[in-house]
């Protein structure tokens, strides 16, 4: 029998919705959204945006297999949301939820 490894967004079940909808969207909406992430999150942690900035210069996409690890700045995002507490990560899920849905319905309505 194989073992299912769990993500560690994958332990809280709103958090793992918000994953998979996000990969479900055109990279260029995903980078849109991550850039937007990184700015909240970094207020959230008062992490210096330079050191971000720096983060995703030197990421190397070979270094990594997950779906999110293609786009640095998607990559950056996530990995920012793992520094943030539950309660933090609660607040971005809310605040941009509507907007990976809206981009969802856009995607729908695209094909009528």
């Amino acid at each position: 029998m194989k073992k299912h490894f769990q993500r560690w967004y994958e332990k809280n079940e709103y958090l793992n919705a918000f994953m998979n909808l996000l990969q479900d969207l055109s990279i260029e909406k995903q980078c849109e959204i991550a850039v937007d992430i990184i700015i909240e999150a970094s207020k959230m942690i008062d992490r210096d945006y330079a050191k971000i900035i720096q983060e995703v210069s030197s990421f190397n996409p070979k270094d990594f297999k997950r779906w999110y690890d293609k786009n640095p700045n998607v990559h950056i995002a996530i990995e920012s949301l793992r520094d943030l507490t539950e309660e933090q990560r609660e607040v971005i899920i809310q605040n941009f939820t509507d907007k990976i849905l809206s981009s969802h319905y856009i995607k729908i309505e695209g094909l009528d």
